[in-house]
Parts: structure tokens; C-alpha cells; sequence
């Protein structure tokens, strides 16, 4: 009785092991995927796309949106906003911005940003300071990477910023919020002030981009959708639809593409910006 308890457990301490072994083997050799694709960068230097992934806080990369290998495989908790510069990679994450040598492919420092919550979007002017939304924190945060000097903005106008792009003619931010019927805001960024660019009826938006023209797109989960501002700025069109959960989108000027990483279907979908 007592050797077939033993035989028993046994087996079952075998099975175990067999398990996990299998479990760690499937995991190596399984390819990387998205996982809550977030933001898009453009590495120009290594001629390929940065993705993050608020799912398993990986940073992957690749060339055609078909197959994906790790850049960043742990140091992140929930990477969000993403923004190359110079062979480095700037990373909202949470609380922290993360610094990465995209060459050396490793975390190489992290800023702790004082009165954050949920670190957003991110995005860098002409001059090399990085501008972060805290969804969580209804803040606007300016930080310089190389003095560390951080400063936080604070508007009636703004609730749940979410994404951020550098209208550079202008010399301001536009953002979006994550709420219902959120305006498109632009934040002066020489006089620190924030004013109402374009009102909407849109829910929840994500991401804004700006392609070569100077038409503006921003992305609705509310509305499955991506909307696009032209020229003239006298209208607003449906220009991409049935889009669940878009992410923060990113214009591509070399292909003239507006990327967009679906959130909750782990993809990424191109569409040409004609």
C-alpha cells in the first residue's frame, strides 16, 4: 500500500515536471507576438518598426508587421507612449520614463516622474524635451532627458490626456483626451497654455498623428474608428471604420502610411494616406 502511494505521487511529481518543461519549451521556441499593442516608432537607424506592448511589457520590433523578435524583453512594467530619437527610445511607463539604447538593446536609465499615475503618450519638440500625458494624473509632464528638470501642467480643459503629437509649425502639442466628446486640445508649448483646437462628439480618443500635409487623424474606441481633419480644417470625415479599440496611431513618411496597433485584437493595420 505504501510503495504504490509512493508510485503514485511519483508519477504525478514526473507528470508536473514534464509539464513545465513543455510549458518553458513552447514558450523559447514560440515567436514573439503582439500583446496589447500600443505605439509605433520608426528606428531609422536599424530601417524598422519599435512596437510596445502594455500586455507583457516587451518592446518588439520589425520590418513588415509579419514577423516580430524582441528588442526589450523585461525592466518594463506597462510600456505605453513611445518615441525614438537619436538611437534612443524614450518609454511611458507608469510612473517612470524609461531610456533605452536601441543599438545595445538595453534599458540604460529610468526618470521617476514625482505626482505620476499613469504615463501615456509621449513626444519630443525640436529641441529634445520630452512631453508626457498622465491619463491617470490629468497632468501634462515636460521633462528634459539630459538635467532631469520635470515640470507638470494642469488644465480645466484637459481630463484623461491620452495621446500627444508635435504640430512643429506651430510650435505646439495637440492631445486627446480618453473621455467622452473630447476635444482636440493644443498646449502652447513657449507660452505653457492650453486652448481648445477643435471641439468633437467623439468618444475616448487615443491617438493623433499629422502626416505630411498637415492633415490630423485621431483615433476613436468609441467610434471604431479613425477620423481625419483636412487641410482647411473646416470638417471632420470618417476616414478609417470598423476599427475595434485603436490604439495610439503613428504617420510613416517614407511610405506615407498611418499606422494603427489595434489594442484588444493584437494587430496592426496599414492604410496608405492619399
Amino acid at each position: 500500500m505504501v510503495k504504490s502511494k509512493k508510485k503514485t505521487i511519483t508519477i504525478v511529481i514526473v507528470a508536473i515536471v514534464i509539464m513545465i518543461a513543455i510549458y518553458f519549451i513552447i514558450s523559447v521556441i514560440q515567436p514573439p507576438s503582439l500583446d496589447n499593442p500600443e505605439s509605433i516608432a520608426w528606428d531609422g537607424t536599424g530601417s524598422r518598426f519599435l512596437i510596445s506592448n502594455t500586455g507583457n511589457g516587451k518592446i518588439l520590433y520589425t520590418t513588415d508587421f509579419n514577423q516580430y523578435e524582441v528588442l526589450i524583453n523585461e525592466g518594463l512594467s506597462s510600456p505605453r507612449g513611445i518615441k525614438f530619437r537619436t538611437d534612443t527610445l524614450y518609454v511611458a511607463d507608469n510612473t517612470v520614463i524609461q531610456i533605452i539604447d536601441v543599438k545595445g538593446a538595453k534599458i540604460v536609465e529610468s526618470i521617476t516622474i514625482p505626482g505620476s499615475k499613469m504615463l501615456n503618450d509621449i513626444e519630443c519638440d525640436k529641441e529634445g524635451l520630452l512631453y508626457c500625458t498622465d491619463t491617470g494624473a490629468n497632468k501634462l509632464f515636460i521633462v528634459n532627458p539630459h538635467t532631469k528638470e520635470i515640470n507638470s501642467f494642469i488644465s480645466p480643459l484637459m481630463t484623461k490626456p491620452n495621446g500627444i503629437v508635435f504640430d512643429g509649425p506651430r510650435r505646439q502639442m495637440f492631445i486627446v483626451c480618453f473621455k467622452p466628446a473630447s476635444p482636440i486640445l493644443a498646449f502652447n508649448i513657449d507660452t505653457k497654455t492650453f486652448s481648445i483646437f477643435k471641439e468633437t462628439l467623439y468618444d475616448n480618443l487615443d491617438g493623433i498623428a499629422i502626416d505630411d500635409l498637415g492633415r490630423i487623424y485621431y483615433s476613436s474606441w468609441g467610434e471604431k474608428c479613425i477620423f481625419m481633419i483636412p487641410q482647411e480644417q473646416n470638417r471632420t470625415i470618417i476616414w478609417q471604420k470598423d476599427l475595434k479599440a485603436p490604439a495610439d496611431i503613428y504617420y510613416h513618411l517614407p511610405t506615407n502610411e498611418i499606422l494603427v496597433p489595434l489594442f484588444e485584437d493584437n494587430e496592426i493595420k496599414r492604410f496608405k494616406a492619399d
